[in-house]
């Protein structure tokens, strides 16, 4: 949400300086562009019921703006999930904490950093108000961690790949109604994509793409997302959960894409924003996950092949062949480098053919149960290496 709003400042193209504007608004400004896009509609909207637009009392935008209909700003739970799973929000909880218990890492030296340190903690580390549509802590539900790994199990069956304060689990309300089936139904679905991809120039040998597969794989990944929502992807059943995890993975997000005046004042200046995070999280003593890079890439671009799935885009044949097609496409490079991330953070090469046990009885994926409900923790050494359709290593794969 907020990469895209600070997108917005600068053309739609992200830059330093939009990042740095986003980033140094006050809590009331960042507070009415999270209302101000909660309020343009989407899955939360309500039939039969008014939807007010809030009043802009008291902040400075400066350009920014909200959608007045519903967009692209507000991305799929998966990818609060995948940059949840970089441990960025343990880690800059660390860092606040820090910052307002003592000078173990030093007095920020800029008025931005300070800015940032009193925003972050007014809004993604504390009670809201009670009347906004992005608090959620109740009686009921009274830790917000917790809240939402609820919600990334309900969608995706599949818990974080860690725990609390880097224990091996993290106590939370697991239903009886879960897509369970989600991560074995995803890993096929991708892998009969990386089949067509390979053997899209395939014209004279055993072509094995199977657009059936896909077509049936992308209506069972629907059918199980949009269960969840009620039903179909407008339906409002997690949506506020869904808002308020993905506009708070998204600021911290923004916070580590470039270096900004707190990764400055950390002293984590660096070339990329795993290194950043890399970096902070040693001076606070919250090691980053080994796989960083490959989350941060992955997190937007599945995102919208969720998205895409719910409204049934890929439904067709033609739009699989399209998809799929060689040539130049940024639909296959963006599915390509899904898969090839994913392969990369769950130790499992998708890319990998099926092995074949006897004449007509292909070994299939793994089952849900052989599948772990979290993300593994490889090892930082470790590394899958993405290969092409001839067991040839994919070069400029990122």
């Amino acid at each position: 949400m907020f990469i895209k709003l600070a997108s917005s400042l600068t053309g739609n193209v992200l830059t330093q300086a939009g990042a740095e504007t986003i980033l140094g608004y006050e809590a009331p400004t960042i507070s009415y562009l999270m209302e101000a896009a909660w309020s343009s509609g989407g899955r939360g909207a309500l039939l039969g019921v008014p939807r007010l637009s809030p009043a802009p009392i008291g902040v400075n935008i400066a350009g920014a703006a909200a959608p007045t209909a519903w967009s692209g700003v507000w991305d799929h739970l998966i990818y609060a999930y995948m940059i949840e799973n970089t441990r960025i929000y343990e880690i800059f909880r660390r860092v606040i904490w820090e910052y307002t218990h003592g000078e173990r890492l030093g007095i920020p030296q800029r008025d931005a950093s300070h800015q940032w340190i009193r925003t972050t903690e007014e809004l993604f580390y504390k009670d809201a108000s009670p009347f906004s549509p992005y608090n959620l802590i109740s009686r009921i539900r009274p830790d917000i961690e917790a809240s939402r790994r609820n919600a990334y199990y309900r969608m995706f069956g599949m818990d974080l790949n860690h725990g609390r304060d880097g224990g091996p689990t993290y106590p939370y309300e697991k239903p009886p109604a879960a897509n369970r089936e989600f991560a074995s139904t995803i890993v096929e679905f991708l892998r009969e994509f990386w089949r067509a991809i390979a053997n899209a120039r395939n014209v004279l040998a055993d072509n094995q793409t199977d657009v059936q597969a896909i077509l049936d794989l992308s209506l069972r990944l629907q059918n199980m997302l949009n269960a969840r929502r009620g039903g179909d992807p407008t339906r409002p059943n997690l949506a506020r959960d869904e808002f308020v995890a993905v506009s708070t993975m998204s600021w911290f997000h923004l916070t580590v894409l470039f270096n900004t005046p707190i990764v400055s004042d950390l002293l984590a200046t660096g070339p990329s924003p795993e290194e950043r995070l890399r970096l902070i999280g040693e001076r606070v003593g919250v090691p980053s996950h080994g796989r960083s890079h490959s989350y941060f890439i992955i997190a937007p671009l599945i995102s919208t092949l969720l998205t895409e799935i719910e409204r049934g885009d890929l439904d067709t044949v033609p739009e699989i062949e399209s998809r799929s097609a060689a040539g130049p496409n940024p639909s296959r490079d963006d599915l390509t480098k899904v898969i090839t991330h994913w392969s990369m953070i769950t130790g499992r090469d998708v890319k990998s053919q099926r092995i074949v046990a006897g004449v007509g009885a292909p070994v299939s994926a793994p089952s849900a149960e052989a599948i772990p409900a979290a993300m593994p923790t490889p090892s930082a050494g470790a590394s899958v290496p993405a290969t092409a359709g001839n067991g040839q290593r994919l070069s400029g794969a990122s």
